[in-house]
This record gives structure tokens, C-alpha cells and sequence, in this order.
């Protein structure tokens, strides 16, 4: 090799250098610009939407204070019960990796399925669960599940599983000399959870606790299923209800949103005040290790975590499977009248399914796919660049995390009404309110993925002369190949789930399945609402197989 050549490599590496770092800064800019497109319009026009409009909360009293109290009753219960499995499930609880999967499959469902579940096992009059009871205690006893606390009950279970993950994985990370220490000076094991383990769960428990009410005062489905029935309305259903009435009352439906906003960012607010001066670092090496012996009332801890499995999931799935297969089912649990007819009906009989299947799998593969590609881009600037304004990049994308999505999806109708595009009641804007709301999952997998690559493999491709896009090509991509199809995987059945904004931004040709699923709810077709949400169900679950089957196959990148 010549002096010559020895200077064109050293030329290129450095005009390569160079051209990776304006790549980047150009990166930084152009995700810092799409993200703060995505959240701030319909952020801001939320806020500004009920301008000059009556504030309809004032006159509402009283569905202000069912929405606060589904908030804060289910965000009670959701954060103890999480809370109470993860403690639960130590090493020695039999089938415990079965369970620890089984518990997270409401996530996996929507709460409308889950709700229309629960409809027909526990309405007063007809539900499967009262039939039996009935037959069993005498026929004036019965469970009511179209009720306020039915709504209570039923948002629980749809969204304990959010608590279970993190305060699992809190507990994962606790220093395990801290309960090691403890036990050598005799504390025994209700004194460790409680002087130790239990403090040292409280950041994990506070953050599950507000994403559990932003979810939970921004549910639909399930109050509009077991709540408007009973007279228990809340500010989601009050919503819709002037959106629905004619003309549309859209100032007044944001006075609504502008409260759930106000409500949720008060409390984003006090949770940083109340974490924000304390220390709760403790990981080190060693993770938490509960003790080797068999812990006591294991077969317990076990009844305890199947019972919620089969109260959430199993029961549920049960009466929708009763439901979709029998010709008659109100008062009669013969098992002579199963039939494929409601099938039939939805398949070929029901107009919407097709179109709405076509859609849902559409935007769910692309809601997935862009969430999975910009959360990468944003969590690599985070965390692998010092580029100026990465921390309001961070905490932009965060954002929709305290925003309940019928407030975004309000703010996206305020603003794409007004303006020159026309995407109102097309794919594209509910793509928009999908890939916006489910973005801060896609940054935090991706970041969680970054944090286990150490970014001397990236080093050294750059100093061999690699772009920054070759770089992501050849060594990041393939090394987080698994993670991210699993990413993937889960954010195209969340994306199929939903039904809080697209209730409000659909048309007939952008129906999604939730929505045709809650269209046949609402025009009292109860036996077809279950089995097209079985298609549903089958629709993801294909999906989400073949992604999962690729997540396997070995890379050729």
C-alpha cells in the first residue's frame, strides 16, 4: 500500500465521519419535526377547541364525578391487584411462567370484547353466570353487571395487567444485598415487603397508577357497553353523544376533553413533584432474589393469579364463544342449539366486515411498522447522540402517554376540519391518531432494546468507514431483529383493539373492526357483535403468528 492510498482512506474516513454526523444532525431535526407534528396540533387544539364555547362540565356535575370516580377506583384497585401479582408470582408458585404470560392477555384483547363478555355472563336478567345462580340460589338472585360498579370491575380487570408489568419489572431490579442485609439481622418476611421491598416498588406502583387512569378515564368501550344502559355516564360516552347528535356539538364535546386534560396533567405534575426530589436507585448486579425455600401459601399465590386469568380472559372469551355458536340464547343453556349461523351473518351477510377487516389489517400493519421505525430513530437520538434538543424530543414523544386518545382524537378533527387536507374520515387521519397515540410504546421498546447494545459495535463500523444508515442496516437492525418483531407484534394488535378514536374519526369507507364490532352492539345484533369479534380475534392472532413465525428465520442482512 502506498502513501497515496494510505491518504484516500484517510480522506474517506473522515468525509465518511462527516457525512454520518450531518446524517444524523438531519435525522435528529427531521424526527424532532415529526414528532412535535404529531403531538402539538392536536394537543393544542384540544385545549383550544371549546373556546367561545359553553364549558359543558359545569352543567354535568354529575358525570364529572363518575368520571372521577371510574379514574380513581379503578386506578386503586388495577395498581393493588397488579401489584399484589407481581408479589405473587415468586420462584415455587406452580406454572408461574405460564401464569406471568396468561395475566398479560387482556392486553391482547380489547376491553369491548372483554365488556360484551361480561354483558352476557352477568346482565340481571339473561346473563349466563345469573342463569345458573339462579337455578342454584332461587330466582331472585342475581349479579348485575350493567352498573357502575360492573364498569369499575370490568376497567379493572382490562387494565391490571399495565401495574403487573411494571412493578414486576421494578421488582426484577431491586438490590438483592438490601433483602439479604435485612434477613441476616432477623427481619422476617413481612417486615422485608414491608420496610423494603414495598418502598422500593412505590416509583414503579406511582407511574403504573397514572398511566392506569389516563387509561381509564379515557375508556370507551366499556362504559358505553355495561354504562349507558344503567344511566352511568362519563365523560368519554358524553362525548360521543354530542358528537353523535345533530348538528355535532364539537364545542362542548372539548370542554369534555379539555377536563379529562386538565385532570391528567395535574396529575402528571404531582407525580413528578412527589418523585422527582427522591432517590430510589438501588440496581445493582445482582437482581432481586426472593429466598430458595419454597414460599409459603405457593398453591395460594397460584389460585390467586388464576382466578384473575379467569375472571379477565378466560370467562369472557367463553361467553363470546357461547354466544357467536348458539341460534337463541337468552334464558335457555341447552347445548342443542349451537349453530355457525351468526358466522354467516357477519361473514357474508354483514356488509362492513370485509371492508373493516381490509382496514383494521391495513392500519395495523402500518401503525406498527412506522411506530417500530420512528421510535428507533427517536430512542438512537436519545440515547446515542448529544444532539441539542434530544431531552424535549424525549419528552414529546412521551407526551401522548398522559393524554387520553379521545382528547387527541378531538384535537385531530379540530384541526384536519380546518384545514386544506383532505383527510377527514379517510385512513390516513386515523393512522395519524393511531401512530401518535401508540408512540411512546415504540420509543420506550426501542430504547429498552438500545440500552442491552453496547454502542462500540456501531464505533467500530463507523471507523471502518460505514454511513450511519449502514451502520443501522448491517449491526443495529439485525441485532435487535427479535425485540423489534415483538414490538411490532404488539403494537398491531393494540392497533386493531382500538376503538376510542376511531369512534370519532371513522367514516363508512374507513370503518376498522372495533367500530363495526360496537356498530352491531348499538343496533342490538348481540349474538353477531361476538362472533365478528371472534374474526377480529383471528384477524390479529394470523397477523401476529406470521410476524412472530419471522421473528425466527434467520437474518441474511
Amino acid at each position: 500500500m502506498t502513501a497515496g492510498d494510505v491518504l484516500r482512506g484517510s480522506a474517506e474516513k473522515r468525509w465518511t465521519s462527516w457525512s454520518s454526523l450531518r446524517a444524523e444532525r438531519w435525522l435528529g431535526a427531521g424526527a424532532g419535526i415529526v414528532v412535535a407534528l404529531l403531538v402539538l396540533p392536536p394537543l393544542l387544539a384540544a385545549m383550544t377547541a371549546s373556546v367561545g364555547a359553553e364549558f359543558a362540565p359545569l352543567h354535568r356535575p354529575d358525570i364529572v364525578l363518575n368520571t372521577l370516580l371510574l379514574g380513581v377506583t379503578t386506578t386503586m384497585l388495577a395498581v393493588a391487584g397488579g401489584t399484589g401479582l407481581a408479589l405473587a408470582l415468586v420462584p415455587g408458585v406452580p406454572a408461574k411462567a405460564i401464569l406471568e404470560r396468561l395475566i398479560v392477555m387482556p392486553l391482547y384483547l380489547t376491553p369491548l370484547l372483554t365488556a360484551i363478555g361480561w354483558s352476557w355472563l352477568a346482565s340481571p336478567r339473561s346473563g349466563l353466570v345469573n342463569l345458573l345462580l339462579r337455578n342454584a340460589l332461587g330466582p331472585d338472585f342475581a349479579i348485575n353487571v350493567i352498573s357502575a360498579s360492573g364498569v369499575i370491575v370490568v376497567s379493572t380487570l382490562a387494565v391490571m395487567p399495565l401495574p403487573f408489568l411494571l412493578v414486576s419489572d421494578a421488582l426484577a431490579g431491586i438490590d438483592a444485598s438490601l433483602v439479604e442485609a435485612a434477613r441476616v439481622h432477623g427481619a422476617g418476611p413481612r417486615t422485608v415487603l414491608r420496610r423494603i421491598v414495598l418502598p422500593l416498588l412505590a416509583p414503579a406502583a406511582l407511574a403504573s397508577a397514572l398511566l392506569v387512569f389516563v387509561q381509564a378515564v379515557g375508556l370507551f368501550s366499556v362504559p358505553a357497553v355495561l354504562g349507558m344502559p344503567a344511566d352511568f355516564n362519563v365523560a368519554t360516552t358524553e362525548i360521543f353523544r354530542l358528537l353523535e347528535s345533530y348538528p355535532p356539538r364539537v364545542g362542548e364535546a372539548a370542554s369534555w376533553g379539555l377536563l379529562l386534560l386538565a385532570i391528567t396533567a395535574l396529575l402528571t405534575f404531582g407525580q413528578s413533584l412527589l418523585l422527582g426530589r427522591r432517590s430510589f436507585a438501588t440496581i445493582s448486579g445482582k437482581g432481586f432474589r426472593p429466598s430458595t425455600k419454597p414460599p409459603r401459601g405457593r398453591r395460594s399465590r397460584a389460585t390467586l393469579a388464576w382466578l384473575y386469568v379467569i375472571l379477565a380472559t378466560v370467562l369472557p372469551l367463553l361467553a363470546l364463544l357461547w354466544a357467536a355458536s348458539v341460534s337463541f340464547v337468552a334464558g335457555d343453556l341447552r347445548l342443542t342449539r349451537f349453530s355457525t349461523l351468526h358466522f354467516d351473518n357477519v361473514l357474508f351477510a354483514y356488509p362492513k366486515t370485509w371492508i373493516a377487516a381490509r382496514n383494521s389489517t391495513l392500519l395495523g400493519v402500518l401503525t406498527a411498522t412506522i411506530v417500530c421505525l420512528l421510535g428507533l430513530v427517536v430512542s438512537w437520538i436519545i440515547l446515542r447522540t448529544r444532539q441539542a434538543g434530544r431531552g424535549l424530543i424525549d419528552q414529546l414523544s412521551m407526551v401522548p402517554l398522559s393524554v387520553p386518545a379521545m382528547v387527541f382524537a378531538l384535537g385531530l378533527l379540530w384541526v384536519y376540519v380546518r384545514l386544506p387536507l383532505p383527510i377527514y374520515g379517510t385512513l390516513s387521519i386515523l393512522l395519524i391518531a393511531y401512530v401518535t397515540h401508540y408512540l411512546p410504546f415504540g420509543v420506550r421498546a426501542a430504547s429498552a432494546a438500545l440500552r442491552q447494545l453496547h454502542p462500540e459495535l456501531e464505533e467500530a463500523a463507523r471507523i471502518a468507514g460505514a454511513t450511519w444508515f449502514g451502520t443501522m442496516r448491517r449491526i443495529t437492525l439485525p441485532l435487535l431483529r427479535q425485540t423489534m418483531i415483538a414490538s411490532w407484534a404488539l403494537l398491531f394488535i393494540m392497533a386493531m383493539q382500538e376503538v376510542s378514536s376511531s369512534i370519532l374519526l371513522y367514516s363508512s369507507s374507513s370503518i376498522v373492526l372495533s367500530v363495526a364490532v360496537f356498530d352491531l352492539w348499538e343496533n342490538g345484533n348481540p349474538s353477531d357483535v361476538a362472533a365478528l369479534g371472534f374474526v377480529q380475534l383471528a384477524a390479529s392472532f394470523v397477523v401476529v403468528g406470521l410476524a412472530l413465525r419471522a421473528r425466527h428465520q434467520p437474518s441474511f442482512s
